[in-house]
């Protein structure tokens, strides 16, 4: 793993994404989602990175935002370093596009799906009302998994989570990979029926 990238690296992320990124955020240190409060908690090995492309292969300009785990990444070597520096020091205009690409493109979701299945009809049909009972008021402050696994627990749905047939799920968003502390805050959610 390639524990030296830091933010303003460029690199090239093999084998998932072509072309030459800079990266703008790395992010360690966070416990991995758990879908049951009784399996143990776990902190990451992993840091993750968030990276703006900004050429191709072929050094064309090709702007993009993608992130993944460090080791997918490796640094550019020192000619392709000064190869950057020459095309954004000759080429005003893509020095300014990509500096107003990076301001509009900075965030990348979280999304964790908590599946349920096995649900009697009555709770299939009020599972999204139930929910919103149970998540309303306090999505809007953040809520981590645990607290989310917490109230279904109150609600007796904690014994349906990953139950076959999957029959509705609950969709949380942590938007931009929001930490409190060690853990994802989400700040969304929505219900989906399989």
């Amino acid at each position: 793993m390639n524990q030296n990238i830091r933010e303003g690296d460029w690199v090239r992320i093999k084998q998932l994404w072509p072309g030459v990124w800079r990266v703008v955020r790395a992010l360690s240190g966070f416990r991995e989602d758990r879908w049951s409060l009784d399996e143990p908690v776990k902190m990451s090995p992993r840091t993750l990175v968030f990276c703006h492309r900004a050429f191709n292969d072929s050094w064309k300009r090709s702007f993009s935002f993608q992130s993944c785990e460090v080791s997918l990444v490796e640094a550019l070597s020192l000619d392709e370093r000064y190869h950057v520096d020459a095309l954004f020091a000759k080429d005003e205009k893509l020095r300014v596009a990509f500096a107003k690409y990076q301001q509009t493109h900075d965030s990348i979701d979280l999304i964790a799906n908590v599946s349920m299945g096995a649900l009697d009809e009555k709770t299939k049909r009020h599972f999204q009302g139930l929910c919103e009972e149970m998540l309303s008021s306090r999505i809007v402050d953040g809520i981590t998994i645990d607290e989310v696994l917490q109230l279904l627990r109150d609600r007796d749905l904690d014994k349906h989570i990953k139950m076959i047939p999957k029959e509705r799920t609950l969709q949380l968003v942590c938007l931009n990979h929001e930490l409190r502390g060690n853990e994802f805050v989400y700040r969304r959610f929505r219900t989906l029926s399989s």
